[in-house]
């Protein structure tokens, strides 16, 4: 025999069913109007910036170096043995205005040996790009270097909650190799 429905699991029902059905009906036509919209974007954001695909990949493949070195001057008794190592920042650009990532490694060295502390990446876009940070990884080591590789996706399109919609998409490594005489430098 079944038993009957209380009140409070009658109305969790009740509501759990209409939400569904308010979402198969509304759900299609929310897409609809969002793919118009989305055209819309398309046709008013490429206007604005004037860029051709050919432009913004020839500025993403256009690369600086900027080298950032910190330097210990403590010299207490503590960190006397510790003295003899050097912190030192190095840092490579890929891009420009519209599109640009940056790669950090953060290392101490001291002549003879190098140590990692940390590495990070930072990323920056303008609509109708869009960069991943996918990480910079330690790949190889050496008695007196580290070789490293940072990896990152350019991609030209727009973000959705639902995932990217990319029109072009391409990864981009580079190569990086830091020394225990303090130098850094794009292999």
């Amino acid at each position: 025999m079944l038993k009957p429905i209380n009140k409070k699991k009658a109305k969790t029902l009740v509501l759990a069913l209409s939400f569904s059905l308010a979402f198969t009906v509304v759900g299609p036509a929310l897409t609809a109007n969002a793919e118009n919209t989305l055209s819309n974007l398309e046709s008013s954001a490429t206007g604005q910036f004037d860029v051709s695909a050919s432009q913004a990949v020839s500025e993403i493949d256009s690369v600086g170096v900027e080298d950032v070195t910190e330097e210990n001057g403590q010299t207490t008794p503590r960190l006397l043995k510790a003295a003899a190592f050097k912190n030192k920042v190095y840092s490579y650009k890929r891009g420009g205005f519209a599109a640009w990532c940056k790669d950090y490694i953060s290392y101490r060295y001291n002549g003879t040996s190098v140590a990692e502390n940390n590495t990070w990446q930072e990323a920056g876009y303008i609509f109708p790009n869009i960069i991943k940070k996918k990480g910079i990884v330690n790949y190889a080591n050496g008695s007196s270097y580290k070789d490293y590789r940072g990896t990152k996706t350019y991609k030209i399109g727009t973000p959705t909650p639902w995932g990217d919609v990319a029109f072009a998409q391409f990864d981009r490594s580079d190569y990086y190799r830091v020394k225990s005489n303090g130098t850094g430098y794009l292999k």
